[in-house]
């Protein structure tokens, strides 16, 4: 196994994303973003998959029931 090297002159991600948080002081900037509509993606593969997967279990239910 190789030893890992850690530089503890440099932040790892989460300190640097705890520092940069409100509560721990940091300024909040979320009034000045700018305010873009944005739309979840439609008829992606996952969702077109999820609809079928539906369909196939309550034509199963609809056999068994009968």
């Amino acid at each position: 196994m190789k030893a890992q090297t850690i530089d503890l002159g440099k932040p790892t991600f989460w300190q640097l994303v705890f520092s940069q948080s409100k509560v721990n002081g940091a300024p909040y900037t979320g009034e000045w973003l700018s305010l873009r509509s944005w739309k979840w993606p439609e008829n992606t593969y996952l969702q077109r998959r999820l609809k079928a997967l539906r369909q196939y279990q309550s034509s199963d239910f609809d056999q068994i029931a009968a």
